[in-house]
């Protein structure tokens, strides 16, 4: 038996052409539904960004961040003669996901080629020498807004953003092939792409939904989205989700030639395929751009798409999470999932509560729990907010003050340790080196 993870960073549910968004930007999701794959129309990470929801994936616990580097993981309780793999290029959850001794092979492409890095210039390390004086005393106060507005009035963003810092889908695909290829037995394949981060359309020479852009225009409105978003303009957000949209669909082709790889190989019949993303994307819905916010549904709606012979195919509209996927894994190889899993499943009916935490605009800890056609999201310090999905459900309207005893039952539900800051199992900037520091700062996530 064989499973092969494929996850998709910042890949936002509303733009994928099978859950109603306007263009076919993940056409491989076709290919995996005609061979009676199960698509989950209400599939949510349980964090708004990477840093969050990838170790929270893998451990099957919610701040998975704190349980990265100890206990059980989606490869732990697989049986030996199973051969595992995970590769990816995402240095912001390269200190976060499990071990790589939990895992046979481990490629997270090391530090950036020579000729593609090259040396941090003289403004980007001085960048960061003010930054690593000025935040911590503001954040101390409990007003990171307040440091993140000093680093913009200092610094463009566009210093951070002077190369890709990833690995594009073509190489990530051509590092799973290889792989593959020297597997004779029973597997499992995590692979994780970036391209759908930004910045967007870096890679791109023939955009499908864009003409190209150069280098400087894509610093240009990446800086602007990130530092001003209230003055981007209509054109310039519509110019934004173009290079995006293009993004996903580059991914996809390159997800089908690794499905085609597969085939090639004649694994692919007898293998369970998860396709999923780590969170969305927003694009100006609650005035911000990337995946800063709090958990609003475009940060946490996800596709999931799921080729497995314990499924019947066709679609599940109830509540799936994230979590769920460690605990999947498990049962297809046979395997009893571990008692420390939260998930459940996805294979087994009912519905779900959903809890996603985090947010890269607030000071504390953000909560929002996903039930029964209602959000609730717990502020550290701020007022609560609720939104009645059914009749909101871009949750425009905060309708709390409406229904205190239903935003108290919310609260009641939300395991304690979640609404505390996390100071545990996270690792600090001293723990990671200077290179991958440095990749980390170009993505935009050490400001």
């Amino acid at each position: 038996m064989n499973t092969v993870l494929i996850t998709v960073d910042a890949l936002r549910a509303g733009h994928v052409g099978q859950y109603g968004y306007q263009r076919d930007t993940l056409p491989v999701l076709d290919r995996l539904l005609d061979d009676d794959s199960t698509l989950f129309t209400a599939a949510f990470a349980n964090g708004t960004n990477t840093g969050i929801s990838v170790p929270s994936l893998l451990t099957s616990r919610y701040r998975g961040d704190e349980h990265a580097r100890d206990g059980p993981n989606i490869a732990s309780p697989l049986p030996d003669e199973v051969s595992t793999a995970g590769i990816h290029s995402n240095t912001y959850f390269a200190s976060r996901v499990p071990r790589p001794a939990d895992f046979d092979h481990f490629d997270d492409f090391g530090i950036m080629d020579s000729e593609d890095s090259g040396s941090p210039s003289a403004a980007h390390r001085l960048f960061r020498r003010t930054m690593d004086l000025v935040r911590p005393t503001v954040e101390s106060l409990g007003i990171r807004p307040l440091a993140e507005r000093i680093q913009e009035a200092v610094f463009p963003a566009s210093l951070i953003m002077e190369q890709t810092v990833y690995e594009n889908a073509e190489k990530t695909t051509d590092r799973a092939l290889e792989w593959l290829d020297g597997v004779d037995g029973d597997f499992f394949l995590w692979v994780h792409y970036m391209d759908p981060h930004r910045p967007y359309g870096i890679d791109l020479e023939d955009p499908a939904y864009a003409e190209p852009a150069d280098e400087s225009e894509i610093r240009r409105l990446m800086s602007k989205a990130g530092i001003h978003p209230e003055d981007v303009t209509e054109a310039e957000r519509q110019r934004i989700v173009d290079l995006y949209d293009s993004d996903i669909r580059y991914t996809s082709d390159h997800i089908d030639r690794f499905l085609d790889g597969l085939q090639s190989l004649g694994r692919y019949d007898e293998t369970d395929i998860i396709l999923t993303a780590d969170h969305g994307e927003e694009f100006a819905d609650h005035g911000n751009y990337y995946h800063r916010n709090r958990p609003y549904d475009e940060l946490t709606h996800v596709p999931l798409v799921v080729k497995s012979n314990r499924g019947d195919g066709g679609v599940v509209d109830e509540q799936r999470e994230l979590l769920d996927l460690a605990p999947t894994v498990a049962r297809n190889h046979g395997v009893e999932p571990p008692s420390a899993f939260r998930g459940t499943d996805l294979f087994e009916g009912g519905p779900r509560r959903v809890v996603s935490t985090g947010s890269f605009s607030d000071a504390g800890p953000v909560v929002g729990v996903r039930e029964d056609g209602w959000k609730y999201i717990a502020v550290d310090g701020e007022e609560d907010e609720l939104y009645d999905l059914r009749a909101d459900p871009k949750e425009r309207e905060n309708v709390a003050a409406d229904h205190p005893d239903r935003c108290a039952s919310f609260r009641s539900e939300i395991p304690p340790h979640l609404l505390r800051e996390a100071t545990e199992g996270v690792p600090e900037a001293d723990d990671v080196s200077e290179d991958v520091q440095k990749r980390l700062e170009e993505l935009g996530y050490m400001d």
